[in-house]
């Protein structure tokens, strides 16, 4: 996931800002008399305008901070730990000796934040909730799970259409709900959830306005011993400019945005607390849209020389040194496998495999004209068919630095002859045009998880198609479905990597993404109010604010108040 630009930091918006940010301390008083509230500013999305929604099963409308602060995991898997789960609302799961079936047992005494218990009734419910309405399967359980009971309280059996031994990691993602509210829910893929019950840390929507909304601590936290922050403020922020705007106010805490010449405009502000880490993070590729309304389009896209001519048409080092900063890392790669899975590379996958991958647009002319495209007195190719070829790059407003990859990507493709340009929808709209396929072409990221497994499987298997914002494409191959099941089927690592060997050997061939860098990630914080952040030196987690890193709420739960 990335954030980034726009051009609104007005002096009224600098000062509603300052105003709604201004005070990071409250006085609360309790029992032991007047203490001081922690409220930690946050930047997790950016929006020009936002709406009261805590759907969790909303992918393109809900609040960034639904997934993890409202609603907590079952379990989470590090990635920077070689995969370790961290257990949160389950405390164990166990496969049977079939691998057919999984059962997780919940934390005993966890409460709703409405006070009410958390059981394994509700974790079915929210299986079935999916399993029975196709709109809210938001981690795939319709392909993989036959049926869910609840043989007590604390257990939930999960029987499996067939041994699935990632399906742990893909439930990580499933934010269960309560029963008792969602069942009088008549319509719960429009149901914005506007006064969220949840099981996380940050319940209590304190205020929510079009400048800013406050999340804060819910009252029956079963982990509150370990939660030193009182509230959550995430200020409306509307892209990069904005934000360059109102660092110099040194009112933000955890940021997750892309900050040009970061040494200067932000580290330098306050040299003793600014601070941050920005490794090599999810690859980032052009992704077409396999199912287009657009004749033309869809025949070049379903074309294996116009995929090739299109990835050799991106400079993708004026991608990373000018638009980027120098941030990102160009990936060589026709696999576009990150590099922080060196482990998994498959090297009989790159070499040769790899040609298509550098900067050239007079071979990219040539493999064009070779395979039919033909040039109109407009200088824009047709397909082999005579079918004309347009479309536009979808990229968020505001997000300026991949606003510039996508113009210089638009630059080498008609330079190639095709008629491409760059469309700067709302981040919102951006999400909304992934999911519903109303797009042509689109930047994008995907979520890896602790193997590379996750991040191909989730972006470029039918099933997930579609379904989430990292599987744009729709590209569905039986080949590589047929690759993805073995993989899921096998229990040792062993086999695991001769399988994902061979999936990287099928996508380098057959070149459905055109991978063009790995993206930072994007991460900086201010130790000047809260300690305990994740840095180089204590690389112990994923330390980005973005709703694909469930380690967030982990982090969350390092901070503590400077004293």
């Amino acid at each position: 996931m990335r954030l980034s630009k726009s051009a609104i930091g007005n002096n009224s918006m600098r000062a509603g800002f300052a105003a709604a940010t201004a005070l990071t301390a409250l006085v609360v008083f309790g029992a032991g008399g007047a203490t001081a509230e922690s409220v930690l500013t946050m930047h997790i999305e950016e929006q020009s305008s936002w709406v009261q929604n805590f759907n969790p099963f909303d992918l393109a409308g809900r609040r960034q901070s639904t997934m993890d602060f409202i609603y907590e995991p079952l379990v989470i898997f590090n990635a920077e730990d070689g995969g370790k789960p961290v257990f949160r609302l389950a405390t164990d799961y166990k496969f049977s000796e079939d691998m057919k079936s999984v059962t997780y047992t919940l934390r005993p005494g966890v409460k709703w934040s409405d006070g009410q218990p958390l059981t394994s009734a509700d974790v079915k419910y929210t299986i079935d909730l999916m399993l029975k309405n196709a709109a809210l399967d938001t981690v795939g359980v319709g392909e993989t799970v036959a049926s869910v009971e609840a043989p007590s309280a604390t257990e939930v059996r999960i029987d499996l259409k067939a041994v699935n031994s990632d399906f742990p990691e893909t439930l990580a993602d499933l934010a269960v709900v309560p029963e008792h509210i969602w069942k009088d829910v008549s319509d719960p893929v429009a149901f914005k959830n506007e006064k969220p019950v949840g099981s996380g840390p940050m319940t209590e929507l304190r205020r929510f306005t079009p400048q800013v909304y406050e999340q804060c601590r819910n009252p029956n936290y079963w982990d509150a011993a370990s939660l030193h922050v009182d509230c959550l403020r995430l200020p409306q922020i509307s892209g990069n400019d904005q934000m360059l705007a109102i660092l110099p106010e040194g009112n933000m805490d955890w940021i997750g945005s892309f900050i040009p010449q970061i040494d200067k405009t932000f580290v330098a502000l306050d040299p003793d607390h600014n601070g941050y880490w920005q490794p090599p993070a999810e690859t980032v590729a052009f992704q077409m849209n396999f199912k287009s309304g657009n004749e033309g389009n869809l025949e070049a896209y379903k074309d294996l020389n116009f995929r090739h001519a299109f990835s050799l048409a991106m400079d993708r080092a004026s991608m990373v040194d000018i638009a980027g900063f120098g941030y990102p890392v160009v990936n060589e790669h026709a696999t576009g496998l990150p590099p922080r899975f060196e482990t998994w590379r498959n090297k009989g996958a790159e070499g040769d495999k790899d040609a298509f991958m550098g900067f050239d647009t007079e071979k990219a002319n040539k493999i064009l004209d070779d395979a039919g495209y033909k040039k109109g007195a407009d200088g824009f190719r047709t397909t082999p068919s005579g079918k004309p070829i347009t479309f536009p790059i979808i990229v968020p407003n505001g997000w300026t630095d991949w606003i510039d990859a996508v113009q210089i990507a638009v630059e080498g493709l008609r330079a190639a002859g095709i008629n491409a340009s760059v469309a700067t929808p709302e981040y919102e709209q951006w999400r909304k045009q992934i999911i519903d396929g109303s797009f042509e072409v689109v930047m994008n990221s995907r979520a890896d998880g602790a193997t590379p497994f996750r991040g191909y499987y989730q972006s470029l298997s039918t099933a997930y198609g579609g379904r989430i914002t990292g599987a744009p494409s729709r590209y569905s191959n039986p080949k590589l479905d047929a690759l993805f099941d073995q993989y899921l089927k096998a229990t040792s690592e062993d086999d695991h990597k001769k399988i994902f060997n061979d999936i990287q050997l099928l996508i380098a061939d057959d070149f459905p993404v055109v991978p063009v860098f790995n993206g930072p990630t994007w991460y900086q914080f201010s130790s000047k109010r809260f300690t305990g952040w994740v840095t180089d030196k204590d690389p112990v987690m994923n330390p980005e604010d973005h709703d694909n890193n469930r380690m967030r709420l982990m982090h969350l739960l390092r901070l503590k108040p400077v004293q």
